[in-house]
């Protein structure tokens, strides 16, 4: 552990030492004030896009950084005091092959032809507003945090798009309200800005700010590297104020309470407090049109973990981010102090939320955030899918400040509480980033959690710890991280989420990441990943090593083959299934997967992935296949297939996981969605059907019906049915 100790102190002095991030020379454009009504339909005719500057230098990321685009791309910037527009004209010699297959609202646009639009309305060079468009006009908007190094996908901004087809070139245009945007207030101001485009044909990205290729996929986010939108005078910035009430008429029938109508009023305000910090409010706060948690099978001895979709706890996500990065896109994070699910479900029941509030934004260099949040009291009795819940009314309160430092560096605290008739939980904590360059970074945090039953005691004497610090180096050719975690057995954050209490966790990792270019192959992912865990008592828990190999092709896809060797103590039984419990001992058992993913054809993509080898005492074979079937951009089928056969010298079981949506898009504005999964570990089908029509930005109307049916036995059936229909209306007076 002292050596470990004294090399991460020589990587912090060496990287202390190699200063901060070079800058490139900083492109710069001036938006063009227009005072004439510009139409948002596709067709730039209005005469000042003529007179606005033309940005026309693109460069590559992807494949060949650096190079030229190998088609012309032309951006004009125009404003008035409500809007920001964007005129995009894309030339293209070959129309037949660009791909566009999707128009609904936020669904994800990276696998089409897209441009899109990074502000950094702050400019910091550390978080902004992302916007993405593709051929067909559909919309996707992502709040980017942490210099590009998080983002929030479902974050949504009332804004505008059109396109047009035309023979030669495709066109959008954007519309941005000021209103929707967070900046500092000035006379003339100065943004941080980058604009991009997609040509699926060619797996090719550029901007017009040249952002770095090590960043792979997400180097579009990197707002370390921008431009600068100058020219920008006598906006808007009077207080703004948004009201977006709700009124919700439905029936529920279970096969226990029988039918029960619902009549819900409520609402949620958004107030300019100033022109960078808002206010957000709300009141009998309703998630109805929130699509279901996807089923996952459980083949550890920990806690699953699911994002937050819930569109008031994801405005202004980013600034209450304090915890351990993930290890793989799909992992769950080892810790986040705070957790917004944990508010408002509890055993995967919706507990009714009163009334919340927060504040978030920037004053000076400084980032603060502040949630306040009461829950009602809820009780439910134990059914065959959830267990029973008995929650009195609780507030929860958690309190967030960053300061900024150097270039793209922060160091920030938190403070969270959770009070309640039962229980008085706080967590606090310390965390930092350090950039000494843009592609080297460090991460630290300690944070502590304090625990009394009895609110007259105050705290518990017991104060656990957990500390991280890791650091991470990239570039186009390899990639190297490592990290140490020490979360206390008794660490226990009621608003957050700690995947494993009581481990000292030692990880490493190193990738060679070269381009080739070589008979239809782009690009080779190579080498090692080391995880060993440590209990409590020092004790080797858990060490894992993984080999994997990933080749990309220059058309589309990837392939590669990941070995898994896994050690695994248990101190305890370990009941993986209903009557399968593993005896405590020392296991060691080697796994291998073949993932298989074709990309590139507009009509078709696929995923297969095999898994097989041993398992604890047992074996485990299975697969994973995923399939997005898009013939028409209206239509698209999305059916998902996960089995785990597992033999374990204590029992045989199966697992199946079962997801469709089938989605048509009458409009970008209108769609009707159906989502079907079947978890045989939970011996559930559920069905979720919704049609949302957005009638005019910022107001939605939607119908919901779901139903959800036991497959335990034949005489199951049906166990409950959900019918509302919901209407928002967006109100700016």
């Amino acid at each position: 552990m002292d050596d470990f100790c004294r090399y991460l102190t020589f990587l912090i002095l060496l990287c202390i030492g190699s200063g901060t991030v070079g800058a490139a020379a900083e492109r710069k454009v001036t938006a063009y004030r227009t005072y004439q009504s510009v139409e948002i339909d596709g067709d730039l005719t209005e005469a000042d896009w003529q007179h606005a500057m033309p940005i026309r230098q693109f460069t590559q990321f992807e494949p060949d950084e650096g190079a030229p685009m190998t088609e012309p791309t032309e951006v004009r910037v125009l404003y008035d005091a409500k809007h920001l527009y964007f005129g995009f004209l894309c030339s293209e010699s070959e129309p037949a092959k660009i791909i566009a297959n999707k128009m609904r609202r936020d669904t994800m646009l990276w696998d089409n032809d897209n441009v899109f639009v990074l502000l950094d309305t702050y400019n910091d060079r550390r978080s902004g507003f992302f916007f993405r468009v593709n051929p067909l006009g559909a919309r996707e908007d992502v709040a980017i945090m942490d210099s590009g190094d998080s983002r929030n996908e479902n974050w949504n901004a009332i804004w505008d798009a059109k396109t047009k087809m035309n023979a030669t070139n495709w066109t959008a245009e954007i519309a941005i309200p000021i209103s929707q945007l967070r900046f500092k207030r000035g006379e003339t101001l100065e943004w941080g800005l980058n604009v991009g485009r997609t040509i699926q044909k060619n797996q090719e990205e550029g901007t017009w700010a040249p952002v770095p290729a090590a960043y792979n996929w997400q180097a579009r986010y990197r707002t370390t590297s921008l431009g600068t939108l100058t020219g920008l005078s006598g906006i808007s910035t009077r207080r703004n104020i948004e009201f977006l009430p709700y009124l919700l008429p439905g029936v529920r029938r279970t096969d226990t309470d029988g039918t029960d109508s619902v009549l819900d009023l409520g609402a949620d305000a958004k107030i300019s407090l100033t022109s960078n910090l808002t206010g957000d409010l709300t009141v009998n706060t309703d998630f109805a049109q929130v699509e279901a948690d996807q089923e996952q099978a459980n083949l550890t001895r920990f806690s699953l973990f699911f994002p937050e979709k819930r569109q008031f706890f994801l405005e202004g996500a980013g600034i209450f981010d304090f915890g351990i990065p993930r290890t793989s896109f799909n992992a769950p994070p080892p810790l986040l102090l705070f957790y917004s699910r944990r508010i408002g479900i509890a055993e995967a029941h919706a507990v009714p939320i009163l009334a919340g509030g927060k504040v978030t934004g920037k004053v000076g260099n400084y980032g603060v955030g502040l949630l306040n949040v009461l829950t009602d009291k809820y009780a439910a009795a134990a059914t065959d899918d959830v267990d029973a819940v008995d929650v009195p009314r609780t507030n929860y309160s958690v309190l967030r400040v960053k300061r900024d430092l150097f270039t793209g560096s922060n160091l920030g605290v938190i403070a969270i509480h959770k009070g309640g008739a039962d229980i008085q939980n706080s967590a606090t904590g310390v965390d930092f980033v350090y950039r000494p360059t843009d592609k080297m970074n460090f991460r630290g945090l300690w944070a502590r959690t304090f625990e009394s039953t009895d609110p007259a005691a105050g705290h518990a004497a017991v104060r656990p710890n957990a500390w991280y610090f890791g650091g991470n180096w990239q570039s186009t050719v390899a990639r190297l991280n490592a990290s140490y975690t020490d979360i206390g057995a008794d660490f226990n954050p009621e608003v957050g989420y700690v995947q494993r209490a009581g481990a000292r966790w030692l990880r490493a990792e190193a990738r060679g990441t070269p381009y080739l270019h070589w008979h239809g192959l782009r690009r080779l992912w190579i080498g090692p990943e080391m995880d060993v865990i440590l209990n409590s008592d020092n004790q080797l828990e858990t060490r894992t090593f993984i080999w994997s190999t990933w080749l990309e092709l220059e058309r589309g896809g990837w392939g590669g083959v990941r070995i898994r060797r896994e050690f695994e103590f248990l101190d305890e039984d370990f009941e993986i299934r209903d009557g399968v419990i593993i005896p405590p001992g020392e296991y060691h058992y080697t796994n291998y997967s073949v993932t298989l993913n074709a990309e590139g054809n507009q009509k078709f993509t696929g995923r297969l992935s095999l898994n097989f080898g041993d398992f604890y005492d047992g074996t485990r074979r299975g697969f994973d296949l995923r399939v997005d079937f898009r013939p028409t951009g209206r239509f698209s089928l999305e059916p998902r297939y996960e089995f785990n056969r597992i033999m374990l010298q204590q029992g045989t079981f199966s697992t199946n996981i079962f997801g469709g949506r089938m989605v048509y898009s009458f409009s970008t504005d209108l769609f009707a969605k159906l989502y079907l999964q079947w978890n045989s570990d939970r011996e559930l089908v559920t069905a979720n059907f919704l049609i949302n029509y957005i009638y005019r930005p910022g107001s939605d109307f939607y119908f919901v019906f779901n139903q959800t049916y036991g497959t335990e036995s034949l005489s199951s059936g049906l166990r409950d049915t959900t019918l509302v229909a919901k209407v928002t209306y967006w109100w700016n007076p």
